[in-house]
């Protein structure tokens, strides 16, 4: 009954379920952005969902996103380990802290574009990983 009313539920409140791998260290926040369209894609301002949360294991975190639309989405995310509130770069501007995207897209020398970092949510709901890194 419980597996019934669970998979009826999802087929209106579809689910998005983010599990961030490789933490290394049980400090700081995470700092998770959802994007909704390629316009608006790493302008902080337009997040469609954003969510803190303090880091206190190391290895794997899961962030289950209730009532998320069926659609194409992108993720950002950096785990913020001194607590400043921003991603740390150094003297060339090449982050200092870990940080990924969906797909786990980590080109080079630039932040990825939508179209590398762009996955779907469909209406059962999804399931992406993402492996924070440095750079």
């Amino acid at each position: 009954m419980f597996l019934f009313i669970s998979f009826f539920f999802n087929l209106f409140h579809p689910l998005l379920s983010v599990s961030f791998t490789n933490i290394r260290e049980a400090k700081g926040s995470l700092y998770v952005a959802v994007y909704n369209s390629e316009a608006d894609f790493m302008k902080e301002e337009k997040v469609c969902f954003k969510k803190i949360f303090p880091v206190t294991t190391t290895g794997s975190i899961n962030l289950e996103i209730p009532d998320v639309k069926p659609g194409i989405y992108a993720v950002s995310c950096f785990h913020d380990l001194n607590k400043n509130g921003k991603l740390d770069t150094n003297i060339l501007g090449i982050p200092s802290e870990p940080y990924g995207f969906s797909n786990n897209a980590r080109p080079k020398f630039r932040a990825p574009k939508w179209t590398e970092a762009k996955f779907e949510v469909k209406a059962s709901g999804s399931h992406i990983a993402i492996r924070l890194e440095k750079w």
